[in-house]
């Protein structure tokens, strides 16, 4: 991909909800790109295979859950399967890019940035995401109909269960395109190991500003007079922060050159 095509990507203004007069809040060090959140890759040595999905990588602790999942849906006769699961930001490039105006020029990208987020900017690159699909069903892959076959119901009915919850549910104000099929892992509710709590660190802005719907629920803590409150209850981001983009020429050619090096 050309520095250019790139740089001129960072430049554009999102205006999916410039009609919506009071955004969610983002924290004001976040940047937007075509609405969505900045992302790191994850460490490889902390991923590990997918037994039952060839091809398929996650965070480790990820894999534990998803394979319960599976065997789960498969105890009542649904077989899902995956289409995607860990990314790379360049394998993000290669994605992003695919057809001859997705990176060449604003309207291509901005079309494309409704359905896939651009590199550096995807929860593919962190490890927790998954793209589920249902097999033996006229339903393609990363099809909104996934919602209706008997995976995408039984997704919505118990995937938190297992730690996963809908990154992008319909009418989101992120802004991004209802995914019935792209599910992110935070751990279950009363999953308190440190890669549960570093996918929620990692998710803590998507959490706070665009809610997931259906979400975890997150793990509770005892306050001093023992009542029970929720975990990091006053870390909600405040004030509206930057819901366009809006960096300069130089900024916009750091941050490029930076995203492929952009660790946790």
């Amino acid at each position: 991909m050309r520095l250019s095509a790139l740089a001129l990507l960072l430049l554009t203004p999102c205006a999916a909800h410039a009609e919506d007069p009071t955004p969610p809040p983002v924290p004001t060090n976040v940047i937007r790109l075509f609405n969505h959140l900045p992302y790191g890759e994850a460490n490889p040595a902390a991923l590990a295979p997918l037994p039952s999905l060839p091809g398929c990588t996650l965070a480790r602790d990820a894999t534990y859950d998803l394979e319960r999942l599976l065997a789960a849906a498969r105890g009542e006769g649904i077989e899902l399967g995956a289409i995607s699961c860990f990314r790379s930001i360049e394998h993000q490039r290669r994605v992003f890019c695919a057809g001859p105006d997705n990176c060449d020029s604003v309207a291509g990208a901005a079309l494309r940035a409704r359905f896939i987020g651009p590199p550096g900017h995807s929860e593919h690159a962190t490890g927790y995401a998954i793209d589920f699909v249902q097999r033996d069903t006229t339903c393609r892959a990363v099809e909104q109909c996934f919602m209706l076959t008997p995976g995408g119901k039984w997704l919505m009915k118990r995937g938190p269960e297992f730690g996963f919850e809908l990154s992008f549910p319909a009418g989101n104000k992120q802004g991004v395109a209802w995914e019935p099929w792209h599910w992110r892992w935070v751990g279950r509710s009363s999953d308190t190991g440190p890669q549960a709590q570093a996918a929620r660190a990692r998710f803590a802005v998507a959490q706070a500003s665009f809610p997931a719907l259906p979400a975890v629920a997150r793990p509770q803590t005892k306050a001093a007079a023992g009542t029970v409150v929720p975990a990091a209850a006053d870390a909600r981001p405040r004030g509206r922060g930057d819901y366009a983009i809006s960096i300069s020429r130089a900024d916009a050619a750091i941050l490029l050159a930076s995203s492929a090096m952009r660790r946790p």
